[in-house]
């Protein structure tokens, strides 16, 4: 034993193995900051080529005289309180104007009465780790940015979308002024902007048209697709297309070239109604959309229009070229045209279940006292209230009329 304890090395140089074989900066100081022992990898770090050249300087010989006194002041505080420093991130610039990072820990160094006779330092290169932060906290910066402006730019087009919607309706007074047609719509999309869009126009002084699509999806795209649709229905107003099968046969030649492309695949689907205030008669045509109400209040009457399958067309855009077809019902005084797109059908409770086309009719019914402008937000809380949730998942758009007489006073009820 006695043989192995002589072989070993003093206690100086086994710290001094010790400080040699760590990659973190180990120092020693006096009292008066000077260094009295430094490990290699602080030599090295501290550019010196061996750890005695450091012996006696201190942090105004190899830094800049601002970092240099911020370390002074706190070596001062730890010989007066005794208090250690620990992991504090020092910023450290070179005379050369290199700029380094350190996370440093001073504790006092006590001799055998307990006075702090000096310090012992470790620190811990953090440049890199500083630089990523930096890097990361810019990247951030500039996401937030981005997001910012997406955020502003989203405001605006939902702003812009909710311009294309019906902001007055037209007028079609009888001769006693009343309006003969009463419209209402509500809106509502999932997200800042929705792929729905409605528009009623008055063809001439008896009739008027009632528009209303639903683009696959929803968000900016969709949002897009219903822009076009919009500016393409215009054009065809303008051009005064015949029937409203002529009207959405028209439309999808012009949609399917657009949407139909080889790195996308959208469509639209679209009801699009004409009512003639002298005969009461309602044609229409079917683009793959959801089949409208016909509500007549004084039976206490709500169903769905009754359209053959045949004249039911696929939605807009799938099929190239294809005929839609129009059909015809009569409408008497008092009655009322609901059209929907299938977002409010598709409100889902918390079991998954949704809300449907029949729970939707049930829903009027129960309500078929209210007048339209009413029973459209007491449609929308019911879906709320059976979703318990705010956000309904999809884009929602409704589209009525109430016929409130004749131009020629003849509609009767049977």
């Amino acid at each position: 034993m006695d043989v192995i304890m002589s072989r070993m090395p003093s206690h100086s140089n086994l710290l001094q193995q010790l400080m040699d074989n760590m990659t973190d900066n180990i120092f020693f100081k006096d009292s008066n900051s000077k260094f009295i022992m430094i490990n290699e990898a602080t030599a090295k770090w501290l550019g010196f080529k061996n750890a005695q050249e450091a012996i006696g300087k201190d942090d105004f010989d190899l830094f800049t005289e601002e970092f240099a006194r911020m370390a002074l002041e706190d070596e001062r505080k730890i010989l007066e309180t005794g208090e250690p420093m620990l992991c504090k991130e020092e910023k450290g610039t070179w005379p050369n104007g290199r700029v380094t990072w350190v996370s440093t820990t001073k504790i006092p160094l006590k001799d055998e009465e307990g006075h702090v006779a000096g310090f012992i330092g470790i620190g811990r290169d953090i440049t890199d780790l500083k630089r990523k932060e930096f890097e990361l906290k810019e990247a951030n910066a500039k996401l937030s940015q981005i997001n910012d402006q997406i955020t502003e730019d989203l405001r605006m087009a939902a702003q812009l979308q909710k311009a294309l919607l019906p902001q007055t309706y037209p007028s079609f007074p009888s001769s006693g002024g009343n309006d003969l047609l009463e419209f209402h719509h509500y809106y509502e999309a999932a997200s800042e902007i929705g792929g729905d869009f409605c528009a009623v126009y008055k063809l001439d002084n008896t009739r008027a048209g009632l528009l209303i699509c639903d683009v696959m999806g929803h968000g900016v795209r969709a949002a897009l697709v219903t822009g076009i649709i919009r500016t393409i229905a215009e054009d065809l107003m303008a051009s005064e297309v015949g029937s409203p099968g002529d009207f959405l046969s028209a439309m999808n030649r012009q949609l399917h070239p657009i949407l139909q492309t080889k790195d996308a695949f959208l469509f639209a689907t679209a009801c699009y109604l004409v009512v003639d205030t002298e005969t009461g008669e309602l044609t229409g045509a079917l683009a793959g959309h959801t089949l409208p109400f016909l509500i007549r209040p004084r039976r206490s009457e709500v169903s769905l229009l009754k359209i053959e399958e045949k004249k039911r067309g696929p939605a807009l855009a799938i099929t190239k070229d294809f005929e839609y077809q129009t059909f015809s019902i009569h409408m008497q005084i008092g009655d009322e045209i609901l059209m929907y797109t299938d977002g409010i059908c598709e409100v889902v409770n918390s079991s998954r279940d949704e809300f449907g086309v029949n729970q939707l009719q049930a829903t009027i019914q129960d309500h078929n006292k209210l007048t339209l402008g009413e029973l459209l937000p007491c449609l929308m809380q019911v879906v709320r209230d059976y979703s318990k949730s705010e956000n309904l998942g999809d884009d929602i758009c409704l589209l009525g009329f109430k016929l409130n007489n004749l131009n020629k006073g003849t509609g009767q009820e049977p």
